[in-house]
């Protein structure tokens, strides 16, 4: 066997880009845009997913499910109750708080109708301002995310002294860390593979 380090596969990776250089809290000049699932994509799939990017093409985003049953901790009513408030958010962010939505026959009507509104309204819309967090306190996660409560986005034609996109008691503004380990009499030492060159 033949090993030619000058190969694709021995190249490192490139950096990744981090929303926001991974800073939680208001972000401005965001591009937003829908994605819709795809028949080549994985079944546990996201049916929508918002697509959320910085002014250095950095992004993040939010999923959409439709909802169609009980989860553990919430009904399908409660469900639909939660993510139509973030949809009315959203398109109020778009069209303007006057907006008047049709009525919709069940859950994924209501999902597939904002998400085909979002489509073509971002589509002439500039940028947006979004509140970006980590999550909650009590559940804090890994990587930056829009917040995934109301408010969390809003026009840059919003004057930034009247914005509603503050820090609450629930936002975890800095990334959950792991605990590191070290047995009782190491030492760790950069480098020292225990080779003597």
């Amino acid at each position: 066997m033949s090993i030619n380090l000058n190969n694709e596969e021995f190249n490192g990776k490139q950096a990744v880009a981090i929303f926001n250089n991974g800073e939680a809290g208001v972000v401005e000049n965001v591009k937003v845009s829908v994605e819709k699932k795809k028949a080549d994509d994985k079944e546990n799939a996201p049916d929508y997913k918002l697509n959320f990017t910085d002014a250095s093409g950095a992004s993040c985003n939010n999923s959409f499910w439709y909802v169609t049953e009980d989860t553990q901790y919430q009904t399908v009513a409660q469900q639909i109750t939660k993510q139509g408030k973030v949809l009315k958010h959203l398109i109020h962010a778009v069209y303007g708080s006057d907006y008047q939505f049709p009525e919709y026959p069940n859950a994924k009507a209501m999902l597939d109708g904002v998400m085909k509104l979002l489509k073509e309204g971002l589509a002439k819309s500039g940028t947006f301002r979004i509140f970006a967090n980590y999550g909650t306190k009590e559940y804090t996660k890994k990587y930056i995310q829009p917040r995934s409560w109301v408010p969390f986005i809003e026009p840059m034609s919003v004057d930034i002294a009247n914005t509603r996109l503050t820090a609450s008691d629930l936002d975890a503004l800095a990334r959950l860390q792991e605990d590191t380990y070290v047995s009782e009499g190491a030492t760790a030492t950069a480098g020292d593979d225990g080779d003597d060159w």
